[in-house]
């Protein structure tokens, strides 16, 4: 039996949730019962149409410390020996009381301070051994630590992607994260439609469960034949196979992007993601076109460029996948379940 602690709402979004649906699949797959511990309803729905149990907390998301007590209280309820948390507003006391009295699996973003835990995971392309040796010092010596991309949370759709690049571009994939806070999604879709090549390519729109523009996005795409508007998908792998490129902003998007080995052009939009992209862009994996919060209009100019780019050279875009690839390969679960399952 494992537990998890995740929140998603339309502030946060959803990815801490849906990367811990991912490893939730895997570990049913593997015939472990998973319950899901969250904040309050707003979660409640990604959990269910997943077919997997939650308990509310009725707690408040970015206060943890304020519920460790009730997490005490459900430890000993249920005899919780595993409890997986991804949450980026825990800190060190609330995991070093939890930790007491179960097993703590904690994914990481920030190496913030040294996380009294069983098992750090940090699938990021950034995660070194390093990093974490000088996070920590001497403190909490008996943490293992899970690092790097082949332990990317990703769903089985995302394993042994097989990957043709077409002559031509097609189609582009738009994904803009759970709540497109700035409206990217809309800004963009206005900029491409600009371009000579704009109605003879058909546009895929991700629409995020909390994002705030879905209305203006109907209102003024919904007659546009080339323009299709997506949501609440559960077959994320098929969107990327079938599309040419993809513009996205960074985060867990990022690994599922380079397991499909899709040519990509990443923007950030929190700071969380900034890092994945200066190193993801170094490598070659994808074209890093800024943080559009502070500079949209640069960014949106960067990214229509980009394209051309991409549109009259095939082997640069077969290239950009095999590098992709060769980095994700989509078993991230797989490995992390069986740490998970054996070695806790």
């Amino acid at each position: 039996m494992f537990y998890i602690r995740a929140d998603a709402n339309e502030i946060i979004g959803t990815g801490h949730v849906m990367r811990c649906l991912s490893i939730a699949e895997e570990l049913r797959r593997q015939r472990e019962k998973v319950i899901f511990l969250f904040a309050d309803d707003r979660t409640k729905n990604l959990i269910e149409e997943k077919n997997f149990e939650g308990i509310c907390l009725n707690s408040v998301w970015n206060d943890l410390d304020k519920e460790t007590s009730l997490m005490k209280q459900l430890i000993e309820k249920y005899d919780i020996e595993k409890l997986l948390i991804d949450s980026y507003y825990v800190t060190e006391h609330y995991l070093e009381e939890l930790n007491k009295v179960t097993n703590v699996i904690y994914i990481d973003d920030m190496l913030a301070f040294p996380y009294p835990v069983q098992v750090l995971i940090n699938y990021n392309i950034f995660a070194t051994e390093e990093k974490y040796q000088q996070l920590y010092g001497d403190k909490y010596s008996d943490t293992q630590f899970l690092l790097g991309c082949k332990y990317a949370p990703l769903r089985q759709e995302f394993q042994d992607v097989k990957r043709v690049a077409n002559d031509k571009i097609n189609s582009i994939l738009i994904s803009s994260g759970g709540t497109d806070t700035y409206n990217i999604t809309g800004n963009f879709l206005c900029a491409l439609r600009t371009q000579k090549w704009f109605e003879e390519t058909d546009i895929h729109v991700i629409i995020g469960r909390f994002n705030k523009n879905k209305e203006t996005l109907e209102k003024e795409w919904y007659n546009c034949k080339n323009v299709k508007l997506h949501y609440n998908i559960h077959n994320m792998s098929d969107y990327m196979k079938s599309c040419d490129i993809a513009v996205s902003a960074g985060g867990v998007t990022t690994y599922e992007l380079c397991a499909c080995g899709i040519p990509t052009i990443m923007y950030t939009l929190a700071d969380n993601q900034l890092e994945i992209a200066d190193i993801a862009s170094d490598m070659g994996l994808v074209h890093y076109a800024g943080d559009i919060r502070e500079h949209m209009e640069d960014c949106l100019e960067i990214i229509i460029s980009r394209i051309d780019v991409l549109r009259q050279d095939v082997e640069l875009r077969r290239d950009i996948s095999i590098k992709m690839q060769q980095v994700v390969d989509g078993k991230g679960c797989l490995r992390l379940v069986k740490h998970m399952c054996v070695e806790t």
